[in-house]
């Protein structure tokens, strides 16, 4: 799958390279339009531009997906990574009329885990769980709680839900439910968590709200924890 995603991203790859040039290009030469028709051709070009970019956005995803994680496990402080997170979708919360709450589990702050990659994962779940709500608003809860030899991570929403027979398709690329959706995200998340020896689960409810459950190995006590940035490489617990 590794082989192929490359050689598919590398054909479609140089074609958009070669249009993204030349419409910036064409961008230059319209820099200073006279006239409609000119000013016209000018956003024609700007909005192609764009569309060469998220192209280009959503094979460089779908490589990674194929391909797999460079996964380099060690201890991460999960409260201060969680409260980086929320705070990164707080102002754009607050617009939409989304109110965020926070219960993190002192027994829950370290797990084993790539911080780099966790963030990404978590993020995804947050901004998904923001989009789900939309304009409407509602409630975000994000949770951590120590259970056993592990540590469960909740994103909860109090959006629309999603339809029981949608629920097991979320997890396919390119299967999205939001306009414009790429369909990478839920899949990219997956693989992430699962490739940290970790599990995600989903439960959603029509008109109640969706919930994903992220759960990860916690750091053994007998291993130091640093609570510094998270993105800070530590050493291997393993």
């Amino acid at each position: 799958m590794g082989v192929l995603a490359a050689g598919l991203a590398h054909e479609v790859k140089n074609p958009l390279s070669t249009m993204s040039v030349n419409l910036q290009l064409m961008e230059e030469d319209y820099g200073e339009a006279k006239g409609p028709l000119e000013e016209r051709t000018l956003r024609r070009v700007r909005l192609l531009l764009r569309e060469v970019k998220r192209l280009d956005g959503i094979v460089n995803d779908f490589l990674a997906l194929a391909r797999g994680y460079e996964i380099s496990p060690t201890s991460v402080d999960l409260e201060l990574l969680l409260t980086e997170v929320v705070a990164l979708v707080e102002a754009q919360n607050e617009r939409h009329g989304i109110r965020t709450r926070s219960s993190l589990e002192p027994e829950a702050r370290y797990v084993v885990a790539d911080p780099k990659f966790l963030r990404v994962a978590l993020m995804n779940l947050v901004v998904n769980a923001q989009q789900a709500m939309g304009e409407e608003g509602g409630e975000l809860l994000v949770e951590s709680r120590r259970r056993g030899g592990d540590v469960e991570v909740r994103v909860t929403d109090t959006g629309p839900g999603i339809e029981r027979e949608r629920l097991e398709k979320i997890w396919q690329p390119f299967f999205s439910t939001k306009e414009g959706g790429t369909g990478l995200g839920l899949p990219t998340t997956r693989r992430i968590v699962e490739e940290m020896g970790g599990d995600i689960e989903v439960w959603s409810d029509r008109g109640r709200g969706t919930r994903f459950t992220v759960t990860l190995p916690a750091l053994p006590k007998q291993l130091p924890a640093d609570a510094s940035d998270p993105t800070t490489p530590q050493d291997d617990p393993a």
